[in-house]
């Protein structure tokens, strides 16, 4: 854990860097407001202060980093609100919306792939691998609008029903209400299930062939040990590691960009709050955002680490001397 904390911290200073020069590499940030009548060169002069843009491109990085750290991130331009807050509220809505798609996926996938391996040419095997092909060719977009035209526009001309909502994540006035929120967050989570899905149950399905087609696994069959036993005890275990390699990476990666999916459906998450920054030149909200978003990705990087040792007590201990 240690080794692997002292890794992440250089990768950590390099990404939000790569993160400064690129939000940066955009222009003035306070140009709109250099284009205002209304805001005085006091006013600007006092944001340029604030945000230490009047210094250096390397001395703004060192200070911004230092106040990143601290946790002031600043003020939006657009809302005047703690950038802090808006992020925070935003992350939280996106890990209740990632959250729920990567464990439903990861559990989804784990059954798929499991059964296909051990059920090989099979009818449902042949059925999984239509399904992830699906899944890899339809895009999140397209998928997106095709599950609002047919559960929600034809549901609701045809039957008159209205099972699931397509804006927001509560209906006007129901706040609060957990069956409202759950009906908000079917649709997009189910459209970032369906990539996920596909490509996991296929990682599970491939690494859980090898599994069973190792030595002791063909040992622990001559044995006479119940299959059931060689399958959970023996091949799953083994099996379980790429798959977590993927699920972990793919989770922090969600997390830090849910952005297409997020956009259509007007979830109020990490993923809205891009877009918004980007349209008004939000540059405070710019620059934490995508910092939050790289250390997404390196703690899911980072935790499927720590998850190696738990499935493998043989990485736990090749740290260890002799």
């Amino acid at each position: 854990m240690l080794r692997r904390l002292l890794v992440a911290v250089p990768v950590v200073l390099l990404a939000t860097l790569t993160v400064f020069l690129l939000v940066s590499a955009r222009g003035d940030p306070l140009r709109d407001f250099r284009h205002r009548p209304s805001v005085s060169q006091e006013t600007i002069r006092n944001l340029e202060h604030e945000y230490h843009l009047d210094k250096s491109k390397p001395e703004q990085y060192v200070l911004w980093l230092a106040d990143f750290v601290r946790g002031d991130w600043g003020t939006s331009f657009r809302t005047e609100r703690s950038v802090s807050a808006m992020v925070g509220e935003a992350a939280w809505n996106s890990f209740l919306l990632v959250g729920t798609a990567v464990v439903l996926s990861a559990v989804l996938a784990l059954l798929i792939g499991v059964v296909s391996a051990v059920r090989q040419h099979s009818a449902f095997d042949y059925a999984a691998t239509g399904f992830a092909y699906f899944g890899f060719s339809m895009p999140d977009f397209f998928f997106a609008l095709l599950l609002q035209l047919v559960l929600v526009i034809w549901l609701r001309e045809q039957f008159g029903i209205q099972l699931f909502y397509v804006q927001g994540k509560y209906s006007i006035g129901e706040e609060g209400n957990l069956l409202n929120l759950l009906q908000h967050m079917v649709l997009p989570v189910a459209t970032l299930m369906l990539t996920s899905v596909a490509a996991w149950s296929r990682y599970q399905r491939d690494s859980m062939l090898d599994a069973l087609r190792t030595d002791y696994v063909r040992t622990a069959r001559a044995k006479g040990v119940p299959r059931r036993q060689v399958i959970r005890r023996h091949a799953l275990r083994n099996a379980l590691i790429p798959f977590v390699t993927v699920v972990a990476v793919d989770a922090g990666v969600l997390l830090g960009g849910v952005v297409v999916v997020e956009r259509i459906f007007n979830w109020p998450g990490l993923g809205l709050l891009f877009f918004q920054a980007l349209e008004y030149s939000d540059y405070p909200v710019l620059l934490a955002w995508m910092a939050v978003a790289t250390v997404f990705v390196v703690l899911f990087n980072l935790l499927a680490d720590v998850l190696y040792g738990v499935l493998d007590p043989r990485i736990r201990l090749s740290g260890r001397p002799a």
